[in-house]
């Protein structure tokens, strides 16, 4: 499956695709060992606490009704251009000072802004993606969720065939060799490849160090801001500032942006229904404006 295919029906096969993986081979991959690795893998919390045989059980099945319960959003590619470069304004305006207010560097300005539905799954259909996993692979495809009301639990997704291809590269002449080939794994990944993985919440300093240190909540032009811990990682910044972003996009959408509805097809309804799956429409973004 090309998941660049402009066509907004391929959302609904990389969701199912990505559900699959959650629901039937996800926990197997996190819990393999090899050569003393395992799948860089960040999980919230609540499900940190839990014994390690029952944590990545866990852990797929929440992720997977993250899916079920998702609302789908699809950006073409200059509404997926505008977010980026509408997240990199933001961090370049603002991520300095929240750090610096912060006296930490794991926090970001979100200015508030929420997602468009308590659960997503979208997709920025640009082939470049909107940054790189570790691997150097296009960042394509995000979910999110509510985390045990402990915040908004995000993951961004790239491709799997370019990912697979990686591991073939480093596994040349090895026994890995035949087993990493995209023939043999994609069907059991699929399409997407789990990449990042992040918690944001509200961050309250409530014990400054200094009486006359301010909290870190730092003020926004317009309306309230939230400064919010993340892992400390360029990459996963650039991610969120832009997830951020297009959320905002979304719910206002700025000039020359136009939010459009594409209903599913019967086929894409029986499929998502044998899969357990809903099939809501994909409200899609696009510089084009469309009549109803």
């Amino acid at each position: 499956m090309d998941h660049h295919d402009p066509s907004p029906g391929t959302l609904f096969r990389l969701r199912r695709g990505a559900h699959e993986f959650l629901r039937r081979y996800a926990a197997k991959a996190w819990e393999h060992e090899h050569n003393g690795e395992r799948w860089d893998l960040v999980v919230p919390p609540e499900v940190a606490k839990l014994p390690e045989r029952k944590r990545y059980r866990a852990h797929a099945r929440q992720e997977a009704q993250r899916l079920a319960d998702a609302a789908l959003y699809d950006l073409d590619p200059d509404a997926t251009r505008h977010a980026v470069q509408f997240g990199a304004a933001i961090r370049e305006h603002r991520h300095h000072d929240v750090t610096a207010l912060a006296g930490r560097p794991d926090v970001v300005d979100t200015l508030d802004i929420q997602p468009p539905h308590p659960a997503g799954f979208l997709r920025w259909r640009d082939p470049g993606g909107i940054s790189y996993n570790a691997r150097g692979v296009p960042i394509t495809v995000c979910h999110w969720g509510p985390a045990a009301r402990q915040g908004v639990w995000i993951v961004w997704w790239a491709d799997s065939r370019a990912v697979i291809k990686s591991y073939g590269h480093e596994s040349k002449g090895t026994w890995a060799e035949s087993v990493l080939s995209v023939g043999n794994a994609l069907p059991f990944f699929g399409p997407l490849w789990y990449s990042d993985q992040q918690l944001i919440w509200p961050y309250r300093d409530s014990a400054p160090a200094h009486p006359t240190r301010k909290p870190a909540r730092p003020s926004a032009p317009a309306g309230d801001s939230a400064a919010e811990p993340i892992t400390v990682d360029d990459d996963v910044i650039a991610q969120l500032y832009t997830t951020l972003a297009t959320w905002s996009l979304l719910a206002d959408p700025p000039t020359g942006i136009h939010l459009h509805h594409h209903p599913p097809s019967d086929a894409d309804q029986t499929a998502d229904r044998n899969a357990g799956l809903t099939t809501p429409a994909i409200t899609i973004a696009t510089t084009v404006k469309t009549t109803p």
